[in-house]
């Protein structure tokens, strides 16, 4: 087995390994045991190089994208605090919009009635003003027709 040794070996491999026993002496082969164990150590040093490699591109993301068990519960806390703020400041801001609402219509109703009343004093001019043309020209037809009927 030689130093460029890219195969990872599995915890199933190490489980199966088989090892001959030697005729000589009870045990394993030493040499059968040695390769192994060169091969379980290539395979401890790639998967030690590949976790720092990967380790290193992640960068701090564990630690900037989670907050840590200690301060995790004051982090909560505090996002707890500021969305109680957030909420009893919009209720505010809610009660004072209605208040401004009912304030405005208030007035809305105020000018409507104003409005109505001016109109409807318009309004009565406006007939008084018909009814004495109506008897004007009345009054000129009477007077035509006596002039007219006065001529034969």
């Amino acid at each position: 087995m030689g130093e460029g040794y890219d195969r990872v070996l599995t915890a199933e491999d190490v489980r199966n390994r088989v090892f001959s026993t030697s005729r000589l002496r009870e045990g394993y082969d030493l040499a059968e045991v040695d390769l192994f164990l060169g091969e379980v150590e290539l395979s401890l040093n790639r998967l030690h190089r590949d976790y720092e490699q990967l380790k290193a591109r992640c960068g701090l993301c564990s630690t900037a994208l989670a907050p840590t068990w200690q301060g995790g519960a004051e982090v909560i806390a505090a996002a707890q605090r500021q969305a109680e703020a957030i909420i009893a400041e919009a209720e505010a801001r809610a009660r004072d919009l209605e208040l401004e609402l009912r304030e405005r219509l208030r007035r809305a109703a105020e000018i409507l009635m104003v409005t109505e009343q001016e109109h409807a004093r318009d309004l009565e001019v406006r007939r008084q003003q018909a009814d004495r043309r109506r008897a004007d020209i009345q009054d000129h037809l009477s007077w035509i027709n006596n002039l007219v009927g006065d001529h034969p």
